[in-house]
């Protein structure tokens, strides 16, 4: 039997931005070249590395297959509800009309369907794979609030042009639905590509990585070729570029694998391919003069090519099989099958809702204001009148009548006229009444008020800590988020304000505003503004953000760029939870400073944190500061330098982070950095840091074996002296580390191990006899520096080419009344260079045995307690695995870790038993043991006859897995298993 193995037949690039290929006929050729000249590429989706993802996907369809719920045609047909957010650019408009949004729905649906005209232009060949996927869109008709909606909304961006790899977050927090209950759709001028779409993610760890995902989900679409659009430059445009990126939200690939005839796109029934057929146009002649290099007729007229739009007609079978199953397994896609905007809501009749105030602003420098709403109708029935009132402190200063007739979800602008504000502050409120001459059906959007203060600029320096109440400006919008709370940090009764978004669907998406007063920085050469804030993401799929913006017409309009913006987990301080979070101590929070000093000389400044409520967890804010400070020209402060803690390789990448902190804009600077073997000047020229902004610098160093000291400095500043020489400096170290260990391993502390322990604070972890046997230990009672981190990192173990394995520790803590500890177990898959991949997170509560407010010390058995991780569905092996655990101080309790089992039975693997998986298998399987101790086996394959037809004998086998290839016929098989603890035998199934 010859034994193959997947990973040597497939090689896949994970992402490639796919240049057009001159085409042979003079037609494609120039298609091309309008589409390269354009700045545009087809398609920039980016797809996850293949092996996990893939694995994980061909298990959820062979399991369907072997439960005998193959996919056959006449299954239930998917409906899928989709919003459209249609982003406007600032100086003119995309024209994408209610009709255009309608028909690309109904392409989409023919494309699914296969109701598609020009299905008949499917190639004879193909005509047996071609499929109806049974999946199907529909315009939402529910927003996330529960109102009526149209499914399309219509917002003004804030920029003319936006990148999909650079702008996910600015697009996010102008317009976003959950995607759990939506496919989003971004209909807007994009910079690089056609179209871009985020790829589903598994249920397994480390799969749903990417950022895209990270920031945002759904489907980005250049306005040019979303819908019908003839005079689109490239090609005429059928609406097929949202057909091609749906194809990708829902787990399909490029026919040719983003590489060559040897790539997979993981699909039996699409022919290999060498690469796209970008250009390829009209006619459509098939089989094309450049589509044949691997021996086959390419399927160009697949969905999942670069094509024109006029030649694509068809997705296959596999196609429709690899959607579904990503339909009914997916986070974020099963979901969509029974999302609420699926149905109709409740109307009633007569329903007239203030959808959102559009003037006054929070703060006005002038005393004079043009008062302005925008309106929709909710309701089932046209609306033909209304009156709609406004007031300022309480007192009705002016009514409309309206009689122009609304249809439904129809919506329109009320704008009053001009008002002189009496006295600040105040508040104006806007009411509907008398809705067709009767009480309005729904009387709770009928009401929208904002505070409003118009006051005179104060000068700096400004700060406020909450301790007294709310004094900046707030804005309460739909469920009034922000609020003084207590928020301990420091002190336990230290006060801050809370944007309460845990769980808080009553107005998903709002962004909500908390303003400071307006500031006089005339005459000031430089200032910062800081502040703190604490957070604590969740396990839900959709986030919340805090972002921070400036205007210099005293709060009239805001600038398009934030000053911070933070989503997430990028925004969380805390470890992840899924209970309603308030901070528990300082090591919770995050001080933040921003350089101001491109707003001096403004005597109209004002700023604003904005708020953005995605429903899962709180946010605080506190201790906002504005102070005057006095720069020098040219002065760049080296913050802080990043390298790895250790590696096995000869050269690693360092970087270094700086700061401008002079007032001069920096476009260049020339550094040095020594070691005990090196000596290096380089230069980085084309910057554009100005003052106050932030920058990584990465460089890369020789190492020798052993640890490396590096210096660095910060010499020459746009080609003259830094004006400040005390802040250029920084030493650190990097270990080349070349120990290693074999799987699987026990490091009980009893004698001295080859695990390397590290820290930048004087805590960190020791060798320390307890009871009658030794564990290692962190001091962590009295330690001075919070949030210092200790490390303990194995040697780099040769692991194999396993998928199963286990974790074990023990752990004594006791809590400390009032304060936090972390526990993280971290792998690295690069020898230690960086650790991504988190298998434990744990606070005090969580490993706490007791508590107690004295310095923790176990003394008998009870005193721990023992961790058990299953890593089969989380674990990427290869031969530079290491294991890091990493202590971050609170100022807690002291901890003891001990007998750290790497390699324990898998935990749904019984002692002296096997396990083969995958089962059944298309490519190699693999044998897991748990042993009671190491035996000598013997593993035999026989055919059904009994012939075996494959023998091997593992020696010295405990806790391990082996990978066996596979045999070359599918159909069934016994593994047969032997030894002096075990003789088993299981049955296997290989598929082709």
């Amino acid at each position: 039997m010859q034994l193959t193995s997947l990973h040597q037949t497939i090689q896949m690039q994970s992402f490639r931005i796919a240049l057009r290929r001159m085409r042979f006929s003079l037609f494609a050729t120039l298609s091309v070249l309008t589409l390269v000249l354009s700045g545009q590429d087809r398609c920039g989706t980016k797809v996850p590395e293949t092996t996990i993802f893939e694995n994980w996907l061909q298990q959820k369809i062979q399991s369907k297959a072997i439960q005998g719920r193959a996919f056959e045609p006449h299954a239930t047909v998917y409906e899928i509800p989709v919003v459209v957010h249609i982003i406007e650019p600032l100086s003119a408009s995309l024209n994408i009309t209610n009709e255009r949004v309608l028909r690309q729905i109904e392409i989409l649906n023919e494309d699914f369907r296969r109701t598609n005209a020009d299905a008949i232009n499917t190639p004879t060949e193909f005509l047996p794979v071609a499929s109806d996927t049974e999946i199907q869109f529909t315009l939402a008709k529910q927003d996330p609030e529960g109102n009526p909606t149209n499914g399309i909304v219509r917002i003004q961006g804030s920029k003319n042009l936006y990148s999909p790899d650079l702008d996910q977050d600015l697009i996010r927090s102008e317009s976003y639905w959950p995607p759990e209950n939506y496919l989003n759709i971004f209909v807007l001028d994009l910079q690089s590509f056609l179209g871009y779409a985020s790829f589903p993610i598994s249920t397994l760890p480390g799969v749903n990585n990417t950022s895209d995902d990270s920031i945002w989900d759904g489907v980005q679409i250049d306005y040019n070729y979303f819908g019908e659009n003839p005079s689109a430059s490239a090609f005429p445009s059928v609406g097929r570029t949202a057909t091609h990126e749906v194809g990708h939200y829902l787990g399909l690939r490029h026919i040719w694998g983003d590489g060559g005839c040897g790539v997979d796109d993981f699909v039996t029934d699409t022919p290999v391919a060498d690469d796209d057929n970008g250009g390829l146009a009209s006619p459509c002649t098939f089989p094309s003069d450049d589509n044949t290099v691997c021996s086959t007729d390419e399927m160009f007229q697949n969905y999942m090519d670069y094509t024109d739009d006029g030649c694509m007609n068809l997705f296959t079978t596999g196609q429709r099989d690899r959607m579904r199953t990503v339909l009914e397994n997916s986070p974020r896609r099963t979901s969509l099958l029974t999302s609420p905007a699926l149905a109709e809501p409740t109307r009633f009749p007569n329903d007239l809702a203030i959808q959102r105030v559009l003037a006054p602003n929070y703060a006005e420098c002038e005393n004079l204001i043009m008062p302005s709403v925008e309106v929709s109708n909710y309701g089932s029935n046209s609306i033909a009148s209304y009156d709609l009132a406004l007031f300022i402190g309480g007192v009705q200063v002016q009514s409309v009548n309206q009689t122009t007739t609304l249809d439904m979800d129809e919506t329109e602008v009320i704008t009053f006229t001009s008002e002189v504000l009496a006295e600040t502050p105040t508040t104006v409120e806007f009411r509907i009444s008398n809705v067709n001459g009767m009480v309005d059906g729904n009387s709770l959007n009928d009401i929208r008020s904002i505070p409003l203060s118009q006051s005179a600029a104060q000068s700096l320096p400004f700060s406020e800590d909450f301790e007294s109440g709310l004094n900046v400006l707030g804005s309460n919008g739909v469920s009034e988020p922000w609020e003084v709370a207590t928020a301990p940090s420091e002190m336990p009764d230290n006060m801050a304000i809370k944007f309460k978004s845990f769980e808080n669907t009553t107005a998903f998406g709002e962004d909500t505003w908390i303003k400071t007063p307006i500031f006089d920085l005339s005459g000031i050469n430089s200032a910062d503004l800081s502040f703190r804030y604490a957070y604590a993401s969740t396990s839900k799929s959709f986030w919340d953000g805090l972002a921070l913006k400036v205007s210099t017409d005293c709060g009239i309009t805001f600038s398009d760029d934030f000053l911070f913006n933070s989503y997430g987990p990028a925004l969380a301080t805390a470890t992840q939870t899924d209970d309603s979070f308030t901070p528990q101590n300082a090591t919770e929070w995050k001080d933040t400073i921003i350089n101001i000093t491109p707003f001096a000389f403004s005597d109209g400044v004002q700023f604003a944190f904005i708020g953005q409520n995605g429903g899962a967890n709180n946010i605080y804010l506190d201790d906002i500061s504005i102070l005057q400070t006095n720069l020098n020209a040219r002065d760049v402060s080296v913050l802080e330098a990043e390298s790895p803690i250790l590696t096995c390789r000869s050269t690693a990448s360092a970087n270094f982070r700086i700061r401008n902190v002079g007032f001069e804009e920096i476009t260049s600077l020339t550094y040095w950095f020594t070691t005990a073997e090196t000596s290096m000047i380089q230069t980085e020229s084309d910057l554009s840091l100005n003052s106050g902004e932030f920058q990584t610098i990465t460089f890369d160093v020789d190492l020798t074996n052993g640890n490396n000291e590096i210096i660095l400095s910060i010499i020459m500043v746009n080609g003259s002296n830094d004006d400040d020489f005390t802040n250029n400096a920084a030493i650190f170290s990097i270990e080349r580390n070349l120990t290693t260990d074999t799987y699987p391993l026990l490091v009980d502390f009893e004698t001295s191990n080859s695990w390397t322990s590290f820290s930048k604070s004087a805590q960190n972890w020791e060798r320390t006899p307890v009871s009658d046997n030794w564990a290692l230990h962190v001091d962590a009672f009295n330690a001075a520096e919070i949030g210092a981190q200790s490390w303990f990192i194995s040697p780099s173990l040769n692991v194999g080419s396993l998928d199963s394995a286990g974790l074990a520790f023990k752990v004594s803590y006791a809590e400390r009344t009032g304060f936090s500890d972390r526990l993280q177990v971290l792998m690295s898959v690069n020898c230690g260079e960086s650790y991504p991949f988190e298998l434990f997170n744990a606070s005090s509560d969580s490993l706490a045995v007791t508590e107690s407010n004295t310095p923790w010390v176990p003394q008998s058995e009870a005193d721990w307690k023992e961790f058990k991780l299953d890593l089969k569905s989380s674990i990427v092996w290869n031969d530079e695995i290491r294991l890091a655990f990493v202590f971050t101080n609170g100022n807690g309790n002291n901890i003891y870790i001990d007998d750290i089992n790497v390699g324990i039975k898998p935990i749904d693997l019984e002692e002296n038993s096997f396990r083969l998986f995958p089962n059944p298998a298309i490519s190699n399987f693999n044998v897991a043991f748990s042993l009671a101790e190491r035996d000598d086996v013997i593993v035999e394959i026989m055919d059904i006859s009994g012939r075996i037809i494959y023998s091997k004998e593992y020696i010295n086998v405990l806790d391990q897995v082996f990978d066996l290839g596979t045999v070359s016929e599918e159909g069934f098989y016994f593994v047969k298993i032997t030894g002096k603890q075990i003789n088993e035998i299981e049955r296997l199934y290989i598929r082709r």
